[in-house]
């Protein structure tokens, strides 16, 4: 693969070792944040403290805080960013983006507002000439696994399916392996909604259910996210593989998953303001219980796990009967 001219919009956990992950390859790589404390740091420390500490990054990965400077000749521009975020920088960025540029889109979630997963959002304020070009990327994949070259495998989707072989190849290394799944909203839709189930699971660990009952969960949990695809769009079978059940199992166990870790503080006794403080970060499954919630109403669905979630975060509901109720 040649080396490649590619900006990064981000520079969260995910974005940071996604530029460290594609500088060791060998490609040109541009960080752009509007977070100015970040940005310095970086500049200066050649580290990222705040979201990926500990690792040194190249005076070669240029950092900005102007998106025209990140973008400008870019041959790939990679959304690492909360997905509330995707429509707003999506409009910034249209007036940069060179005909034929690759937009890969990491980020995993649906607009409360519209109901658009996020190749649509970015679709929606780019100009005609450049829209065939959105790739996105979905499935288990931990930032701070993959800094430390962790083997990891995840899909990729794309409207124009030679669009997302082009991204494979640019983006995968020797322990990040992208495979190519033609269904575009299934691989959207399974990022999205599995923030939903993880908080349901890290509610069953801070109320200290044991395993019987969190792998009760995590398995009903992926009956509804089949089922909320299907009605969707998605072909149910597309939820049996790495951006359905592989990232359902990973955003539902690991230490290192934020909508896990709110559901176990939630489960703790915190109150979500207290909860989402504590974690600092953006937590999309909050959003994304709206979203799951909205529709099942509109399908009239059976989805007890989204109905207890909801309830908890937006309606004041117990945790622990949620739990109780999440079998019903």
């Amino acid at each position: 693969m040649d080396r490649h001219k590619m900006a990064i919009l981000g520079t969260g956990n995910l974005g940071t070792a996604l530029a460290l992950m594609m500088w060791e390859k060998g490609h040109h790589v541009t960080l752009w944040t509007v977070e100015e404390d970040v940005a310095e740091a970086i500049k200066e420390g050649r580290e990222n403290p705040r979201y990926l500490p500990g690792h040194y990054i190249p005076v070669e990965i240029k950092v900005s805080l102007e998106i025209a400077e990140a973008i400008k000749g870019a041959e790939t521009v990679a959304l690492a960013i909360p997905s509330h975020a995707a429509r707003e920088v999506a409009r910034r960025m249209a007036p940069y983006l060179s005909p034929g540029v690759i937009i890969v889109d990491f980020a995993k979630g649906m607009e409360v507002e519209t109901g658009l997963r996020m190749s649509q959002v970015i679709e929606s304020e780019l100009p005609p000439v450049v829209r065939n070009g959105i790739v996105a990327v979905s499935g288990p994949s931990i930032a701070s696994e993959l800094v430390r070259k962790l083997p990891t495998a995840v899909e990729i989707s794309s409207r124009e399916p030679i669009y997302a072989q082009k991204a494979k190849e640019i983006l995968e290394t020797a322990f990040f392996r992208l495979y190519v799944n033609e269904d575009l909203a299934g691989v959207e839709l399974g990022g999205v909604f599995k923030n939903v189930f993880a908080i349901g699971a890290g509610i069953c660990d801070g109320l200290k259910m044991g395993v019987n009952t969190k792998a009760s969960v995590v398995t009903k949990s992926l009956e509804e996210l089949s089922t909320l695809g299907s009605v969707l769009g998605a072909h149910p079978l597309t939820f049996m593989g790495l951006s359905g059940l592989g990232d359902l199992i990973v955003t539902c166990t690991s230490e290192y998953s934020r909508n896990r870790r709110f559901g176990e503080k939630i489960g703790e006794g915190l109150s979500i303001e207290e909860a989402q403080k504590e974690i600092g970060q953006v937590i999309e499954g909050i959003r994304a219980t709206k979203i799951a919630h909205t529709m099942g109403g509109e399908f009239k669905l059976e989805l007890p796990i989204v109905e207890e979630i909801y309830r908890v975060l937006y309606q004041g509901g117990d945790p622990r009967e949620a739990v109780y109720r999440f079998m019903v």
